[in-house]
Order: structure tokens, then sequence, then C-alpha cells
């Protein structure tokens, strides 16, 4: 089947992708309640089902259910990778709720990423009814949180087959063929307490020893590199009169290479306080490793792109500063292609949209991609 024989398929499915759209919107999922993310792994295995895809949950102790899901041999093909949480607490619905004006559909995560699933719940189906290419599903629970209760599942799939595609959402409609590494480091410091007014010369500061180290990491950032190095999260001393005795920083670290992600965190771990009798502890590290461009995943762009032009648009190469699951897959040595779900804007923020004219195009790129394959 042909790219424009596959956007007339969707083209006629318009409102069965916006009503589970509008579905998987209503059911809330925020990272932290494995609960009701384990209810939308089950929503979507039986919608699955009941189209004729072979679907189960997998467990991610802690954290609720993946969905697995294949259309055709599923191993040896594609992976189609996605997630269920979403950064919004349960209950936000009363406040932001599924909207549809003209184009645009919103409420919390329409855009980050229900969409990018309701094209998918509709391709697989769709791949599954015509016996067209091979394709495994993942849906993870836990993405939006740092992915640790599935990572070890995401690489396990992803390792049984050629090349993954990502339905996180597009830049401005442009795939991401390149995303930063991200690690998060938390530093904390032990001192000695005193009564800051009777006996301060006896206190050891935490607090002081933690501001000195926010300046230290200041000075790691790179920016011909583009290495950002934040601290993000500062806690120390709960008394106005007590010399505090601990602290405790969080570090956000962004960076486009794993030799840079190497430096940052070895100059971190070396850091030694200027007063010897504090002890600093650091924990954490760079977890998602980046997703560099290479010559492979680069030529599954090219395809995308070529593909997306018998459609009748662009789809453009874009480099972000955010990382995903895709980090993981790149860094095994797998093909990857990033960003594939629809247009939208406002990811993790209130007024959080996607472009319904936009379902049907994402959903034959997807599909022409795989049956391709």
């Amino acid at each position: 089947m042909k790219p424009r024989d596959w956007l007339s398929r969707f083209e006629g499915r318009r409102e069965r992708l916006a009503a589970d759209l509008a579905s998987l919107v209503g059911l809330e999922s925020p990272s932290e309640d494995a609960a009701c993310v384990t209810s939308l792994a089950l929503w979507i295995r039986d919608r699955l089902r009941e189209r004729g895809v072979a679907a189960e949950t997998r467990p991610c102790p802690g954290r609720g259910d993946a969905l697995v899901a294949g259309a055709g041999n599923g191993a040896g093909g594609v992976l189609i990778l996605g997630h269920l949480d979403t950064v919004w607490a349960r209950g936000t619905l009363d406040e932001f709720p599924y909207r549809v004006e003209g184009d645009r559909a919103s409420g919390p995560g329409v855009f980050d990423m229900k969409a990018g699933i309701a094209v998918t719940m509709d391709v697989m189906a769709e791949l599954a009814k015509e016996r067209a290419g091979d394709a495994t599903l993942l849906l993870v629970p836990d993405e939006e949180i740092g992915s640790g209760a599935s990572r070890a599942l995401t690489l396990e799939l992803a390792g049984r087959h050629r090349s993954v595609l990502v339905v996180e959402p597009s830049l401005d409609g442009a795939a991401k063929v390149a995303r930063k590494g991200h690690g998060l480091l938390r530093l904390r410091f032990r001192g000695r307490a005193a009564h800051a007014g009777l006996d301060p010369d006896r206190g050891v500061s935490a607090l002081t020893e933690l501001a000195r180290c926010v300046l230290f990491l200041e000075s790691l950032a790179d920016r011909a590199r583009e290495t950002t190095v934040a601290a993000t999260v500062a806690k120390s001393g709960d008394k106005t009169n007590v010399i505090p005795e601990y602290g405790e920083l969080s570090v956000d670290v962004r960076v486009w290479s794993v030799e840079e992600a190497h430096r940052v965190e070895q100059a971190v771990r070396g850091y030694r306080p200027a007063d010897s009798r504090v002890v600093m502890e650091v924990e954490g590290g760079v977890d998602r490793p980046p997703l560099e461009s290479t010559p492979h995943s680069l030529a599954l762009y090219d395809r995308a792109r070529s593909v997306a032009a018998e459609l009748g648009f662009e789809l453009g190469a874009a480099r972000v500063g955010g990382a995903s699951d895709g980090n993981f897959t790149a860094a095994a040595g797998i093909p990857t292609l990033d960003g594939l779900g629809p247009i939208g804007g406002n990811a993790h923020a209130r007024g959080e949209f996607v472009s319904l004219a936009d379902l049907p195009r994402r959903a034959a790129l997807l599909a022409a991609l795989v049956a391709g394959a």
C-alpha cells in the first residue's frame, strides 16, 4: 500500500481517532499514580484486542503496567515506542478539561503524548488487519520520571528489532534526530549544628558549603558545547537561630555527547568542600545518554522525510534538549527516529494542545514506515 493509500484510510477514521484521543485524555495517568497508569494500559489493551491486535500488559514494579502489543511477527521489525504517564496530577481535568475548538484539542497530556497513543492504536489495528509489516508497540508507565522501572523492558524489546520509531510529540512538525543526554545528581552536605548566636564558631555550615558548590557547578557549563549544569532545588536548615547541619542540592545536567556527560559527572564527584569538616555525598548521574545522530538513524530520517513528501508535507529535522526513552535505544546502537507524534504545543503547560487534522497524516507516516521496513 502506498503512503497516499494509507492517508486515505486514516482520513476516513478521523472520528475514531478523535474519539480515542478524548477517551485517552479522560483517563488521567500521572506518573506517580501507578493505579491510574495501569488502568490506562488496560483500557488500551482491551481496545486493541477488540480491533484484532494481540496486546498484553507487563508489570513495572512500583510504577504500574506497561502496554505491549504486536502486529505481524513483531520481533525483527519496528519497535514503536511511547509512554502512558503524564506530568499532570490526578484531578487536573476538573479545572483543565478536554476541549475541542476548531482544529485544536486541548487538555492535560493531549500533546505529550496521548495524541501519539491515539495515532498508534489505529496504526496497529490497520497493520494487523492488512498484515502489513512487523511491529511491536511498547508504552511505558514512567517515562516522565526517568523510566527507572521500565528501562530494562525497553532495551530488551528494542534489542529484538531493526529500528525504533518514537511517537513522542513532534517539534513544530519536525522529527527529532538528536536529543541531549540528561542527568539528575543529588548532593548531600553534612556539617555540624550549633547555636547561631551563642556558639557560632562551633558550627559547621552545610548551607555555606552548598552555596560554594552552586558556584562551582555553574563553572562546569560549556556554552560552546551547549552543556548546561543547573542547580535546581536546594534545601538547608529549618530554624533561624541554628547553624544548619544538613543541606541537599539537586542538579540538572544536559549534554550532547557521552564525553561531556563523563566530564561533568567526574567533576561533580571530584568536588571537595572548601571546609574539610563538611562531608559531601553524591547520588545519581547522567542516566539518559544522548541520542546522537548516526548514519543509520539519519538514513531512517531520510526515508521518513521521503514518505512525508509523498503525503504532502515537509518533515523537518530537529535537535532538542529534552530526553526520551529513544535516548536509551539509540545509545544501544539501534537506529532510532524520535518525534513522530502529531503537531501541537505547550507541552507540560496550561493550554497544551494538538492539531486534530494532523492525526491522520501522522498515522499514515507511521504505517507507511512500518509497512516498508
